[in-house]
Parts: structure tokens; sequence; C-alpha cells
């Protein structure tokens, strides 16, 4: 059994039970007491338990603050903000007049939501409800956010309702937020929903613009969405390995870095 599996379950039977101790998930995972540990000390670092001795108890949840709830996650520590910044202003100059658009959840998107001001007349699909308030925010462009399940960690909306929903829209560019970028594996995301509502609009988009930080390049995430060569265009930032560089380029793929940007984006 994989660990994102035994962490599903360990989660739900805490919210089930409140508590739990250490052998008896051993017992019903079976698997060893220190590999149990160890996924408990995931869970507490996550702030979703408080390990005791023996095993741990269900953290209760903080009161929310009704005006916070909406509230992107804070960069202020986070060493990639510049990263962030830096392909968002690349991706934006990909965006013309007119566009209709789609911006998967995630905080590069959020980034690209927020300078949509330059644009006018965009439509912006998206699951992503920060991204949906930053798109609305400019009377020139229209959001529409896809309904269904929402995540409140993410702020994001998932499941059979969204998918059901991104089927019925085209855009003609899809801005796919990647977390992982491997030669063999290609292009992977860390949620299966979200791999899901990718695959679902994939038919749907004309062309597919994919983002990923540089030090993503070379490795997976959990749920794959395709090979690379789905995508027209890859933006990343500058650090970028050369090996990576040459590889998008045999392949006809535009590749757009902040040295090559306004270039063209040809390697």
């Amino acid at each position: 059994m994989f660990a994102i599996e035994r962490i599903r379950i360990i989660k739900n039977y805490l919210i089930e039970k409140k508590k739990v101790s250490v052998n008896e998930l051993s017992k019903m995972l079976e698997v060893s007491e220190v590999t149990i540990r160890r996924d408990l000390e995931k869970l507490e670092e996550e702030q979703f338990l408080i390990r005791t001795h023996g095993g741990a108890v269900l953290k209760k949840p903080e009161k929310i603050n009704p005006q916070k709830t909406l509230e992107p996650k804070k960069e202020v520590n986070s060493p990639y903000k510049e990263f962030y910044e830096e392909i968002s202003n690349i991706a934006i100059h990909i965006i013309e007049n007119g566009d209709v658009i789609m911006l998967t959840n995630g905080i590069i998107n959020y980034h690209i939501a927020k300078k949509l001001n330059q644009k006018k007349n965009v439509t912006v699909l998206t699951n992503d409800l920060m991204i949906s308030i930053e798109a609305a925010s400019s009377l020139s462009n229209k959001a529409v956010l896809l309904g269904g399940d929402i995540d409140y960690e993410s702020k994001a909306t998932f499941g059979a309702l969204t998918v059901l929903n991104v089927q019925k829209f085209y855009v003609n560019k899809l801005f796919i937020e990647a977390d992982g970028i491997d030669i063999e594996s290609g292009l992977s995301v860390s949620s299966m929903d979200k791999a899901n509502l990718i695959n679902n609009i994939l038919p749907n988009s004309k062309e597919k613009i994919i983002l990923c930080l540089g030090s993503n390049f070379d490795k997976t995430a959990f749920y794959n969405i395709s090979d690379l060569n789905i995508a027209d265009k890859i933006v990343t930032n500058s650090n970028i390995d050369n090996y990576y560089k040459k590889f998008i380029s045999e392949r006809g793929i535009q590749l757009y870095t902040s040295i090559n940007a306004f270039e063209g984006g040809n390697i």
C-alpha cells in the first residue's frame, strides 16, 4: 500500500473515531509500527492531529474568521515567491485581448490572474475561487467559476460536478500549472482531482501552455497527466537545466523564460 493511501485511511479513521493507537493502525494497515509513527509525524506536521503516547488524537479545527476564509496562502517566507512572479510576468504576455482562457488552480495562475487588469475582454474559466475573484476585479474581463465541491485547503472546486461543467466549455488557451516535468513520465500534478480536471479540458482547448518551476523539472508528482507532446508552450523561470532546454526545443515546443520571453519564446 502506498503512503498516500495509508494517510488517507488514517485521516478518515481519525475523523470518525477522533483518536487512534499506533498498534491498531499497524494491524489494520499491515505495516510496522515504525511506519505508522512516521505517518503520524507527517500528519502532525500538517496540523491534522496531535501525537500522544502510543497514538494520536484528531486536532480540533480552529475557529474560522469569515474575513480570512478567502485569503490565499501567504508567501512571505516562500523561497519560490520571486519565481512565481517571474513566470507570471512572462505568461501574461502570452494572453491577448479577447482571449478565452482557463487557469487551473495554483499559485502561479493566481499571480497571472492578478495581472489580468493589463488585458481587456478576456474570459477566464477556472476552478480556483481566488483566481475567479482576481479575474473578475477588472470590469472589462469576465470570470467563470466551475461548480463542484469546494476544497477549503486549496480554495478550489473539484469532483464530478466540476468535471461535468468543464466539459461544456471551449478555451483557446489552457494554462496548466504542473508540479513535475520529467522526460519519461511527462507532466504530473500532486492532486488526483486536479489531474482529472485537466484531462477533461484538454480535448476542449486549442493551445496548451504549461507553467512549471525550474526546480520541478526532472521530478515526478504523484498523478500523471500526459507526455510533453501535448504542450504548445512551456513557461518557466531562467534556472531550467540546459538539457531540458534542448529536449523541449527538439520537440518543437516553444520555451519561454525570463531571458527569451520577449524574443518569441524559442530557444
